[in-house]
């Protein structure tokens, strides 16, 4: 029997129904299946507007110079532009695969290959992967998940999540880069949203959202009646002041405030994409950069001052007989406008400062000027915490990361090169394409070649773990617990969850002596263990001290969040009659081959 064929111009339509997904391939395998079939239906699925909604739903961040390169070398052609990115997300996985299999050097490498090939244009298929399911005893309750889960999925999961991070933040450090030969008023909203890369967060996002509540401002202007048109208002002082108060009041429905008490000193308010959302209770910086950004795009000329007691903005017009005058957007539900003459020299006062010096204070800031105030105020931030509000450590250690960057950047100071220094362990893919490839080229030649030494010590270092194995059968001394084994401090009765052993205590004596390792009952000649606890901090346990124990079912569905390198380690997890144990990550199989099975008897056999 003959089947007729439909007119090409159904066919096009009935494919035109598929709907654009994200997380899935549905609609793109129809679509690729078509391309299979007859001539005319692979003419249809071949017509390229209907393969641009599933790109753009696919593939919602990029490289923007490597997308106008793959326009250009496509002809614009959707479908074909499809199968490149697809080319790459394949490459990605395959990378990311070797990642999580091997060990040592090898990987730092294949992160800067990431980095160096794909850029931006990896990021769709890695926050995938990071987001990948997890096995059942790590979802939460009554969480469905129908996709099929990958191998290695947890530490799969650790893995995009650093190779992510390393791409942002490699980025931020090349666009910091440039302000110091090119720092204009058009960077700043770039620059400061480069701030929140460092939390695995895209600046193109932050800039999405400015330009969302740019385009709510307007629709705010129009519903209450106040000038949009910058030809109309700029050439109007008594307008072009009504502008910007009614930006602030724009905010101030927004959700957006001054923060108050212990709010102010929250460490989540420093960073762009906390601050537009969850944070909005806000410091003046944060707040100023919001009101420049909406300003401008209004048609405003505003920019930050680095004013002593509180960052203001300061607006002025292109008309000569409209006066400069500045905006407290902190304080703006008191005062907004403040003037040259009766308010600055005020403020110059009450922070202590003699008003003869007024002229440093009150011109437009820099970028960079701003990106070293907005760093200062996370250090400061760091030592002010809150009573029990202080920010999970992972938090803690990248906000403290993205500032001595940017201090190493501009300060050129050998201090924060060193504590980068002490804080990459935590983020061990930024090595080569972050700290090597972006920042070095940067600093001046001395601190360039400190930072190659350091780099390259680590290099070394993975290299010999990677051929470092620990059997049991080698050991001249009993060593009782193993890795994977969930354990409670005797002493100070935190939960941890061990990760490496040694037979004797391989500390240094300066450790040794501070915390009385020789007070322990078998003193140093017993084995410890490495171990993180449940804030994600690093241990170094005595045997003395661990006691087996479990997880209860809330902390079990936190272990990734509060604690995300125990991804890198471990896969899965047992529990049984109040003991429980990790199942090992390839790493940790390949560093501790006898411990999967030493463990699993441990857990059956219910030996103390």
């Amino acid at each position: 029997m003959t089947i007729r064929e439909l007119p090409f111009d159904l066919y096009v339509q009935i494919l035109e129904q598929l709907t654009p997904l994200t997380g899935s391939d549905e609609s793109i395998i129809v679509l690729i299946s078509c391309l299979k079939t007859s001539t005319l239906l692979r003419a249809a699925a071949s017509v390229s507007r209907l393969w641009e909604p599933h790109y753009r739903a696919r593939y919602t961040i990029c490289d923007p110079a490597k997308e106008q390169s793959r326009k250009r070398s496509t002809g614009g052609d959707w479908r074909l532009m499809y199968f490149e990115r697809r080319r790459i997300d394949l490459e990605t996985l395959e990378i990311l695969f070797k990642i999580v299999m091997e060990r040592g050097d090898g990987r730092l490498e294949r992160a800067r290959e990431v980095n160096t090939k794909f850029s931006f244009d990896a990021w769709n298929v890695l926050e995938m992967a990071a987001n990948c399911p997890l096995p059942d005893t790590f979802r939460e309750p009554g969480v469905s998940d129908r996709r099929p889960i990958p191998p290695h999925a947890v530490p799969l999961r650790f893995w995009a999540q650093m190779l992510l991070g390393a791409i942002a933040r490699s980025d931020a450090v090349c666009t910091w880069g440039k302000l110091i030969s090119n720092d204009t008023p058009q960077s700043l909203e770039l620059s400061f949203a480069c701030m929140s890369s460092f939390f695995v967060y895209p600046p193109m996002k932050v800039l999405s959202q400015l330009e969302e509540l740019a385009t709510l401002c307007k629709i705010y202007f129009i519903k209450h009646q106040i000038p949009i048109d910058p030809a109309e208002f700029t050439s109007d002082s008594a307008k072009l002041r009504l502008v910007c108060s009614s930006i602030c009041d724009f905010l101030w429905s927004c959700g957006f405030e001054a923060a108050d008490g212990e709010r102010f000193h929250m460490l989540q308010n420093r960073f762009p994409h906390l601050f537009l959302t969850t944070h909005q209770a806000t410091i003046p910086i944060s707040l100023v950069y919001i009101f420049v950004c909406i300003a401008r795009k209004m048609g405003v000329t505003a920019a930050p001052t680095d004013f002593p007691s509180r960052v203001l903005a300061v607006v002025s017009s292109p008309h000569p007989d409209v006066l400069e005058f500045f905006v407290d957007v902190f304080g703006s539900r008191t005062q907004a406008i403040l003037t040259l003459h009766d308010d600055i020299p005020r403020f110059l006062i009450q922070a202590g400062i003699h008003t003869n010096t007024i002229l440093p204070w009150i011109g437009s800031a820099s970028s960079t000027s701003m990106l070293l105030r907005a760093s200062r105020n996370v250090l400061a931030s760091v030592n002010n915490f809150p009573a029990g509000a202080a920010a999970p450590e992972v938090e803690l250690h990248t906000a403290i990361y993205a500032s001595l960057v940017i201090n190493a950047i501009f300060m050129n100071d050998r201090r924060y090169l060193l504590n980068i220094m002490k804080h990459i362990n935590r983020f061990l893919l930024d090595l080569l394409p972050v700290l090597v490839d972006s920042l070095a080229p940067l600093l001046h030649p001395y601190l360039q070649e400190q930072l190659t030494t350091h780099c390259n010590a680590i290099m070394e270092d993975e290299k010999e773990a990677a051929t470092t194995s620990h059997p049991r059968s080698a050991l001249t001394r009993e060593v009782k617990f193993f890795v994977g084994m969930v354990f409670k401090h005797a002493a100070h009765g935190y939960v941890g969850y061990v990760y490496g052993w040694d037979p004797s205590c391989a500390a240094d004596e300066d450790w040794i002596r501070e915390m009385g390792v020789d007070l322990l009952s078998r003193g140093r000649h017993q084995p410890f263990y490495h171990a993180l606890d449940q804030s994600g901090s690093l241990r170094y346990v005595a045997e003395d001290n661990i006691r087996a124990t479990y997880l209860e079912p809330a902390d079990v569905h936190r272990i990734f969040t509060d604690a995300p390198r125990a991804g890198m380690y471990f896969e899965d997890l047992t529990q049984v009659d109040g003991r429980a144990r990790f199942l090992l990550s390839p790493e940790l199989n390949a560093a501790y081959p006898d411990d999967e099975a030493f463990g699993d008897r441990w857990l059956r056999q219910g030996e103390d």
